[in-house]
């Protein structure tokens, strides 16, 4: 019996709103009327996937439970990160209880603070991961702070970490699609690899993407607006997304009213 592919997104979601000088958890922060980063991401990403798992911090769990867990979508299931002590952390943590499962799958890691990535998105990396192991949008900015050169061999570049970007270029979208066997290929031997940072002293996610394009072929998908790549750190991140959102409904208010 040929067994249903399973479609799963994973939602990396440990980070705190200090830097958004609020004291939720950054997902449950606010961004336009009473809509949260959370609420657009679950409204975007559950109803093409078979589950959607949230990677909360102890106190994202505990506000989860009191004020979400009634009302979320049956497909959502909460894990908990007992330390947020950066994404490698928690993308073990993810890869590894997945890499446990006997069903095959295909996943989407989606960072909790990136809640534009919307449902033709998801689908179309999934239909990407038909053809491909791996895929990732990217999005042409100036002053990227993190630099994917494409070429062989890759390089991903991070200024937080003191590698000079370029003045224009490739950065991600904080979304990336792959299949078991991509990650069953190429995490184990980057566990292994994955640099320090010389600035954080921290092991980061971004460079997984070097090792595991010596494994497999990554599809980069360029054809994405850079306005779904918005992500929400910092005040005036969150003001552009106000801003848009605001926007956006004029927009298609005036278009209803035309109609």
């Amino acid at each position: 019996i040929c067994q249903r592919m399973k479609k799963v997104s994973v939602i990396p979601a440990a980070g705190k709103g200090s830097r958004l000088h609020s004291n939720l958890p950054k997902i449950f922060t606010a961004i336009y009327k009473s809509k949260s980063i959370f609420d657009l991401i679950v409204e975007q990403g559950t109803s093409h996937v078979d589950e959607m798992i949230l990677l909360l911090s102890p106190a994202g769990k505990e506000y989860f439970d009191l004020h979400i867990a009634s009302s979320a979508p049956k497909n959502v299931h909460v894990w908990l990160q007992e330390s947020a002590t950066g994404m490698f952390d928690a993308m073990n943590q993810l890869f590894e209880s997945l890499l446990l499962r006997q069903e095959d799958f295909q996943v989407i890691v989606q960072w909790g603070d990136q809640p534009f990535c919307d449902a033709e998105l998801h689908q179309t990396l999934f239909s990407d991961l038909n053809k491909f192991e791996v895929s990732v949008p990217l999005v042409w900015v100036s002053s990227p702070y993190v630099q994917f050169k494409l070429g062989s061999p890759l390089a991903v570049w991070e200024s937080r970490e003191g590698e000079k970007c370029d003045a224009f270029g490739f950065k991600d979208m904080g979304i990336f699609a792959f299949t078991r066997g991509s990650i069953d290929a190429a995490w184990p031997l980057y566990k292994i690899n994955a640099p320090f940072g010389k600035v954080t002293g921290e092991r980061n996610f971004v460079k997984f993407f070097e090792t595991i394009q010596q494994k497999t072929e990554i599809f980069w998908r360029l054809d994405q607006p850079y306005y779904k790549s918005i992500g929400i750190n910092t005040p005036e991140e969150l003001k552009e997304a106000n801003l848009f959102l605001s926007q956006k409904e004029q927009i298609q208010q005036g278009s209803s009213d035309k109609s």
